[in-house]
């Protein structure tokens, strides 16, 4: 029954019976022909949500005419934006410890590596790199397991050997909670929970874990004598491409990035696909992140270096409206930079793996870019 038809009853001493009935369904029919949202949706959390991502979003600035603007806004966007995501700070990089370097065929090492982050932690990693001594320092690339995988997926590892074989180094880091980082056989369910409760207590969101545990793999590749310092990528897959974007947006060391199957905005993906689908968990989504920018403007923070945009239109957790978004923002950007032509986005219809089209493609950006 209407609020007013409430006051009603009161008003009139109370009313009963067939009375009672006829003066709710006709308030119920006034509410019903003012607002067309269904009474289910009223009390639904979800939409709420949905509307305060969209509004928030919507205050976002997307117009630049200069580079100047832009990267006034860039600024502000690098010294705000790690202290509202929570992206931890570690402590300087010491040495780190190999243990054990073990031949893949004839011709190219893979190195055990426990990438020093802090005194009592270090990132479990593999790095590939060529079996003969080279003449030169290698270009290297940190490449990012996606949501739930490590360092031991066979096509990650497969790829590190095809890149160390002609003469690129990559090395493929665990990200907490996966690989060797919490006990492999619960870590979806317990291990995430674990790792995401305590960090939001601590104010470090999942993603900003991430690509602060990306960042350090770079810094460690650069402070190596055999990789060229200028000529180190960043590149990852799904969750892995969301650590591509945000840390070679905050993380100028990078020289050139490639996040495949990554892209769409938060503001689409909450507005859009909340609505059919629900995530595993929330650990792709920083928390406040929409009060700095959401996913265009850090693609475009990585202006004017090179960029390859890779998406995959069979996963439906990226809505491609999104994707759109953040073509048609970034280029703008590089466009400022006159630096459109470093920038390249495409979508592939293949499977969810660096395999195929995708592969192919991040082999050539390294070989030419890097």
């Amino acid at each position: 029954m209407a609020i007013d038809s409430v006051a009603k009853i009161q008003a009139n001493g109370g009313l009963t019976g067939e009375l009672a009935a006829v003066g709710a369904a006709k308030d119920l029919a006034a509410y019903y022909a003012a607002d067309q949202t269904p009474p289910g949706l009223r009390t639904n959390a979800v939409q709420w949500l949905q509307r305060q991502v969209m509004a928030a979003a919507r205050e976002l600035p997307r117009r630049f005419d200069t580079v100047a603007a832009w990267e006034r806004f860039r600024s502000e966007l690098r010294r705000r934006l790690p202290a509202v995501i929570g992206r931890p700070q570690f402590p300087p990089l010491q040495e780190s410890v190999t243990r054990a370097r073990v031949r893949v065929g004839n011709d190219v090492i893979c190195e055990r590596v426990d990438v020093y982050l802090d005194a009592d932690y270090a990132i479990p990693a593999f790095v590939f790199v060529p079996a003969a001594r080279q003449a030169a320092p290698l270009p290297a690339c940190v490449w990012n397991p996606g949501w739930p995988e490590s360092k031991f997926k066979p096509s990650y590892c497969a790829f590190g050997a095809r890149m160390a074989r002609q003469g690129v180094a990559v090395l493929v880091p665990d990200h907490a909670p996966f690989g060797e980082t919490t006990f492999m056989n619960r870590q979806q369910p317990d291990g995430m929970t674990l790792i995401m409760g305590m960090g939001n207590v601590l104010g470090i969101s999942q993603l900003a874990l991430r690509s602060a545990e990306t960042s350090r793999c770079g810094e460690y590749l650069r402070a190596r004598e055999d990789i060229d310092a200028t000529r180190v990528a960043v590149a990852g897959l799904c969750q892995g491409g969301q650590d591509t974007w945000l840390s070679a947006a905050l993380d100028d060391g990078f020289c050139a990035a490639a996040p495949l199957c990554s892209e769409s905005t938060f503001a689409q993906h909450f507005a859009e696909m909340a609505s059919y689908r629900a995530n595993g968990d929330s650990s792709p989504f920083p928390f406040g992140i929409l009060r700095i920018c959401d996913i265009e403007h850090l693609h475009a923070a990585i202006a004017p270096r090179p960029l390859l945009v890779r998406s995959n239109l069979c996963d439906d957790w990226w809505p491609v409206s999104g994707f759109d978004d953040v073509e048609h923002f970034t280029r703008k950007i590089y466009r400022l930079y006159g630096a459109e032509h470093c920038v390249s986005f495409r979508a592939e219809v293949h499977e969810h793996d660096l395999t195929g089209p995708f592969a192919d493609d991040l082999e050539r950006f390294l070989l030419e870019q890097v």
